[in-house]
């Protein structure tokens, strides 16, 4: 993880985003997967459905990651706007100006202070095993991940809690929560447990749905003086 001098994160938004993004190098043994509870299959229908009926939304978003590493917490709000298919704009709100942006073909990690910006093929950087990639339109709950209701979560808190273990796995991430709102089966909160230990919270607020954004929202130019990186192959 990249820190600036004062030891404000610099890149850890765009960071795990991509560590989700590793492609998967082995497959879940379909006979031993647990077979979800009704319940939870009914959940996860709802969320689905949701979506699938979702052209664009925007929120504002609240990351806090608990680095192991670190033994601290490290925040950043910001806002987040999607359009299907494979359409995304995420933006830190903390005067940095680093923004992610991916248009359907290509993602852009944007990092003014650096002066550069990272490029990084779109079929490469979302695979079905992440879970922004269902609001995307290029995956399904469903299909890419063993579900559970987590009934210890949803004791402490309003929301439905479905804990999903990716079917495919490079080994980086553990496991993933997400908080559903029980009326709208809107995602409300994420939460992403990595095999380091480190833990990334996300709650989403003020979402609205089907706002016909912008498509121009979601192309970025590269700053004059900007050096363009590529991702390095296997990213």
């Amino acid at each position: 993880m990249l820190l600036t001098s004062a030891g404000r994160p610099r890149v850890w938004l765009a960071l795990s985003l991509l560590l989700l993004a590793r492609p998967a190098t082995g497959d879940a043994d379909p006979t031993t997967a647990p077979t979800p509870s009704p319940e939870a299959q009914r959940i996860v229908r709802a969320v689905q459905q949701r979506y699938d009926q979702t052209s664009d939304f925007t929120a504002d978003v609240t990351q806090q990651m608990n680095v192991a590493s670190l033994g601290k917490a490290l925040t950043a709000r910001g806002t987040i706007a999607f359009m299907r298919p494979g359409k995304l704009r995420w933006q830190l709100n903390d005067g940095s100006g680093q923004v992610i942006v991916a248009d359907g073909k290509t993602l852009w990690l944007y990092q003014p202070e650096e002066q550069q910006v990272l490029k990084a093929p779109f079929q490469s950087a979302f695979r079905a095993s992440t879970p922004i990639s269902f609001l995307l339109g290029v995956g399904r709950i469903a299909d890419d991940f063993d579900v559970s209701l987590d009934k210890e979560a949803a004791a402490a808190e309003p929301l439905l809690w479905l804990k999903l273990i990716p079917r495919q796995s490079d080994g980086t991430v553990g496991w993933l929560r997400l908080g559903v709102e029980p009326k709208t089966f809107d995602i409300a909160a994420a939460e992403i447990h990595d095999q380091l230990g480190n833990v990334t919270h996300l709650q989403f607020h003020h979402l609205e749905r089907n706002v016909k954004l912008d498509d121009g929202l979601f192309h970025f130019k590269v700053p004059d003086g900007v050096d363009v990186v590529e991702a390095p192959i296997g990213f």
